[in-house]
């Protein structure tokens, strides 16, 4: 009986955000398509809004899955059914877990795919391009644990997409000034050294962290409601 509730409520929470997924979808494959066109003005533009359509589905996804639970009052009744606080932050990460990854997933194959196969930009972007992808990863990480702890206060889910969507130009500019990373942007194949192995397991590590330490204290609070 547990399981099928925890199922219901991952399914509830796909068929409300729907619309918002297949628009981020859209948004970044059209970005995309304005990207293969030789211009530096349609390359400048396409990568901007590629990026520009997962930050804001990371930013926008845990407000609609989780905050909106408790301001139209549908927490208390949820809770009420057979599942614990765990289960029910289990099936809530579960969900807008993969909600964000089957788009995340689905532009960058095929941001990959279009540059092995096209062959706008040199194929030594492509270790830049993973690890700069992963960015919106982590800021929807920071943006669904902040909702998901501190889900009463909508200025905390504020505060962490403020911070988060103010921070990618910074994060940006430190890889582009890593000597190992900048300097192979412009080879004809990916290369792929110590310096960017490095980074794609700290930004990995660090998403790790941050679960872990939101499943913790999820299931430490004693007010839940």
């Amino acid at each position: 009986m547990t399981s099928s509730v925890v199922g219901q409520l991952i399914l509830k929470d796909w068929r409300l955000n729907r619309l918002l997924i297949v628009l981020s979808v859209a948004l970044g494959l059209v970005a995309l398509f304005v990207a293969q066109f030789g211009s530096e003005l349609a390359r400048l533009f396409g990568t901007v809004w590629f990026f520009v359509s997962l930050i804001v589905l990371g930013s926008i996804l845990p407000g609609t899955a989780i905050v909106s639970e408790r301001k139209k009052q549908t927490l208390a009744f949820i809770m009420s059914l057979p599942v614990s606080s765990v289960q029910y932050s289990l099936a809530k990460m579960a969900s807008i877990w993969v909600m964000f990854l089957v788009p995340w997933l689905t532009l960058l194959i095929s941001a990959v795919v279009l540059v092995a196969t096209r062959n706008i930009v040199p194929h030594g972007i492509i270790p830049m391009l993973l690890i700069v992808a992963v960015l919106p990863l982590i800021g929807f990480c920071l943006i669904s644990s902040a909702a998901l702890l501190v889900g009463e206060s909508e200025g905390a889910l504020v505060a962490a997409t403020i911070v988060c969507n103010s921070s990618y130009w910074f994060a940006f500019y430190l890889l582009c000034h890593i000597p190992s990373l900048a300097a192979n942007w412009s080879r004809p194949v990916a290369v792929w050294n110590p310096a960017a192995f490095i980074t794609l397991s700290a930004e990995l590590g660090f998403i790790a962290l941050i679960v872990g330490l939101t499943l913790f204290f999820q299931s430490r609070k004693r007010s839940f409601i």
